[in-house]
């Protein structure tokens, strides 16, 4: 319905709005072999916990994505690797490295954080 299609236009906008940074991380990818979807574990090698997330991923090396897994669900755990700062990359709330965060998480808005003093335009103008 009209909802559905508004949430999927505002995430389609997204999309354009970060195509530089994706096409920068297929650059990255092509010459240096790193992917641009990765592990935790591959920026933060030193968190032991970063090795035990398996249901988040970084999207190059400056946004951490956590996808909603469960059906119906508003809100999700959030784990934060130790070594960087954090910023909610919708509201600019900074949250503490290193734990798990209990997020908000509506059908309208997954949960992106931004890593140390990265500028990624993900809200609209």
């Amino acid at each position: 319905g009209d909802k559905a299609f508004a949430i999927m236009a505002e995430y389609r906008a997204l999309r354009e709005r970060l195509r530089p940074y994706i096409e920068e991380q297929m650059t990255v990818a092509a010459e240096r072999g790193l992917p641009p979807m990765r592990a935790l574990l591959l920026e933060f090698p030193d968190d032991p916990a970063a090795w035990e997330i398996a249901d988040q991923f970084l999207l190059g090396p400056d946004l951490l994505v956590a996808p909603v897994l469960e059906a119906g669900a508003v809100e999700r755990d959030v784990y934060l690797p130790a070594g960087a700062d954090w910023r909610d990359a919708w509201t600019g709330q900074q949250y503490a490295a290193g734990r798990t965060h209990r997020c908000p998480a509506p059908l309208e808005r997954i949960p992106l954080f931004l890593r140390d003093d990265a500028q990624l335009p993900i809200a609209a103008d």
